[in-house]
């Protein structure tokens, strides 16, 4: 009889919980079918060698465990279980301790790792991962091979007490679904997997054949390609390429037709959970023979080599294309859907307890409201960094969280954000029509699976998809970052969107009195000082920000930053800069890459630096050439550099009367283009004695300080006034 004292479940899951990959997402299903079914699921964390880092428990789980699918038990707790699920042997080996407050009646140990690696290496000790769980639980451990690859490595163990079905992994058929009718005219090749390299080939041969560099095809990657990177020498220029986390897979694979996955020969894979979840979703699996035991006919085998005939027979015959779609996923619901691990469950513990409640986790569920920021990419990082402005600023009420088109999204990471990236147009080399409808089940996708209470979007142009957006998700709050200083006479249909929004906000401009485009007057938005993402007691010295970026300190340096990201070809605005500095011995020039950058672009004359955020080392510069966008902008006046402001024509905003306000009010110096003499001219300006310290005077007195707390304060108090916070 357990006391009252006693949290009782019916499956105690006993890993790593730390894990981002297959593991904690397969557990994380198995915790939804537990909870859809009755049963009641408390997790264990073990510090495992799987992982040297330093992490908190994955994404995958903590989320079940804030909406109280599953228990987190912490030391000291009394806990009773039907049985134990222990998920890795590496995991099993770790456990040293006698698990004194926690009892079971039984325990499985799930071998989801091959036991020897290709060269026939042992990855971990059977006969020591049993001993430790019978002395932990006190119980002998049944073990359930993954799948065949596992099962055949540990058949003639005789310390292996093998059961006779494998723990299949499993999946939510419908929330990965999409349905094909044939694959497209362009079709779309795809792959995703950690930025690992044994889940790359390691011949360039192999990685080109099974991934072309080719119009003819898409070829898309999910979860990096560094390893690829490190074997070709380079990423393919027509591979699309999105980071490890930047979206959930199912996302990802609604938009692949084949999904094309083949790894380092010396690698042996035990399942392949990135296959199941490309047959959920009705894509397409071409794959490397040994894969074939595991999958059978719901997946196309071939050699790397093979993979262009394969694409090419079913792009012609769409109804073998949607047979085999439909052979995939026929399997996966066969073998790996919530009622085929249910009726595993069932069999092995019979139905669902009906004892007391379990007892609450003591992991407190911290409410704070989630705010959803929304950046467009535009030709560099001005919308993301004025988002994560703000995001900074926010009281501990809020949860910010990032879904961006820029490439550069990682960069919130450092600041302990998550993110998703969603590929732009121009990323997808796709029209309009193709693109809004991927957006547009991209964002609903994101909100659905994260509940944000509001979201801010920064950007010119608010996509059709927010619009759409509005009737599914009545009850989210809208908040329009939009940008002043546009162009006269630029289109202003973009505006009539601001009914959309509940609130509009105004990043102020630091050459506001110049502004004579459609935005001043309006009388919709809430102005605040001009966003950005430092203040001026951020900004490191001269002294220190030299000695973080390695400088001279006694050099004589001019910093050329002309854009964010991928617009044009800098090549000659560089080379001309280089040249007019030429003239003048003793300077160096230093020309920033930008994270949003594709390629790196190497001039003689030049050093390239890669920083961010830029501002904070922006005094380590004399002087500076600097593109007339809005961050660069209040960024050089903020910091106090003299500056030269090159503005660029076609954008939005009118950078052109940013340029001139600069000069005007004595805090920069400007020049319509680009050119040796104009930079030349524009040198000898700013280069005056009593000029560069005139200048920094003035940038002192005249900024008006960061609007980015004020901003945020804004959309707090939206929250408020709509009963969202307290």
């Amino acid at each position: 009889m357990l006391t009252p004292d006693v949290s009782d479940h019916d499956v105690l899951m006993v890993s790593d919980l730390r894990l981002s990959g297959g593991t904690t997402a397969s557990m994380a299903e198995e915790i939804r079918a537990h909870a859809a079914a009755g049963y009641r699921t408390a997790l264990l964390h073990v510090n495992s060698s799987l992982t040297s880092k330093t992490l908190g428990i994955s994404a995958h789980l903590s989320t079940l465990i804030d909406d109280g699918l599953a228990t987190l038990v912490l030391p000291g707790d009394t806990v009773h279980a039907r049985h134990a699920i222990v998920r890795h042997p590496a995991v099993a080996q770790d456990l040293v301790e006698p698990l004194r407050t926690v009892t079971v009646d039984g325990v499985s140990l799930i071998a989801n790792h091959p036991l020897l690696d290709a060269e026939g290496t042992a990855q971990y000790d059977p006969g020591l991962a049993t001993e430790r769980l019978a002395g932990c639980f006190g119980h002998d451990p049944l073990w359930r091979p993954i799948g065949p690859v596992v099962r055949r490595q540990l058949a003639d163990r005789s310390d292996v007490p093998l059961a006779g079905d494998d723990w299949r992994n499993l999946i939510d058929l419908e929330g990965w679904f999409t349905p094909r009718d044939g694959a497209r005219n362009t079709p779309v090749i795809g792959r995703h997997s950690r930025p690992h390299w044994t889940k790359w080939p390691n011949r360039g041969e192999d990685i080109l054949a099974a991934y072309p560099d080719s119009a003819d095809v898409r070829t898309r990657v999910l979860g990096g390609a560094d390893p690829a990177r490190a074997v070709l020498g380079k990423v393919p220029r027509h591979w699309l390429v999105e980071p490890f986390g930047a979206r959930h897979p199912s996302g990802f694979l609604a938009d692949v037709d084949f999904f094309v996955y083949y790894h380092h020969p010396g690698w042996v894979e035990a399942f392949g959970r990135n296959i199941m979840e490309a047959l959920a979703s009705g894509a397409v699996a071409i794959l490397p023979e040994h894969f074939r035991e595991t999958y059978g006919e719901a997946a196309l085998y071939a050699p790397p080599q093979g993979v262009a005939e394969v694409v090419s027979r079913l792009c012609a015959d769409r109804a073998a294309y949607r047979a085999q779609s439909k052979l995939g996923r026929d399997l996966v619901a066969a073998r790996h859907s919530y009622p085929a691990h249910v009726d595993r469950l069932d069999a092995l513990i019979g139905p669902p307890s009906t004892g007391g409640a379990a007892r609450p986790s003591r992991r407190r569920k911290v409410e704070r409201a989630r705010v959803l920021f929304v950046s467009s990419n535009g030709t560099g990082m001005g919308h993301l960094t004025r988002l994560l402005a703000m995001a900074n600023r926010a009281s501990d009420r809020i949860e910010p969280f990032f879904f961006s088109m820029s490439s550069a999204v990682p960069v919130v990471a450092r600041y302990d954000y998550n993110w998703e990236y969603c590929p732009s147009r121009d990323d997808l080399d796709v029209d309009a029509r193709e693109w809004n409808p991927f957006f547009a089940r991209r964002f609903a996708d994101v909100v659905r699976r994260y509940r944000p209470r509001a979201l801010v979007f920064d950007g010119t142009w608010p996509y059709r998809g927010l619009g759409e957006a509005r009737e599914l998700f009545p009850d989210l709050l809208y908040v329009w970052s939009r940008r002043a200083m546009w162009k006269q006479g630029h289109r202003t249909d973009p505006l009539e969107k601001s009914e959309w929004f509940d609130l509009v906000i105004e990043p102020g401009e630091f050459a506001a009195a110049a502004d004579q485009g459609p935005t001043v007057s309006r009388v919709d938005a809430r102005r605040v000082a001009p966003v950005t993402l430092l203040d001026r007691s951020d900004v490191l010295s001269r002294e220190d920000a030299r000695a973080e970026l390695g400088m001279d300190p006694h050099e004589k340096a001019v910093l050329v930053t002309l854009g964010g990201g991928n617009a044009h070809d800098l090549g000659p605005d560089l080379e001309a800069i280089a040249a007019a500095m030429h003239r003048r011995p003793g300077w160096h020039v230093y020309a920033t890459r930008p994270p949003i950058a594709r390629a790196t672009q190497d001039h003689a004359g030049l050093r390239s630096i890669s920083v961010y955020p830029l501002c904070r080392s922006l005094a380590a510069f004399d002087v500076a050439v600097v593109a007339c966008g809005y961050n660069a902008y209040h960024e050089s006046i903020l910091a106090g550099v003299p500056t030269i402001f090159v503005p660029k024509t076609k954008v939005t905003d009118d950078q052109h009367a940013r340029a001139h306000y600069a000069d005007a009010t004595g805090v920069g110096v400007s020049v319509d283009e680009v050119s040796v003499a104009a930079i030349d001219k524009a040198m000898d300006r700013l280069l005056e004695p009593a000029t560069i310290e005139r200048m920094r005077a003035r940038c002192e007195e005249l900024y008006p300080g960061n609007g980015a707390a004020d901003a945020m304060a804004s959309v707090e108090r939206l929250l408020t006034e709509r009963g969202v916070i307290g």
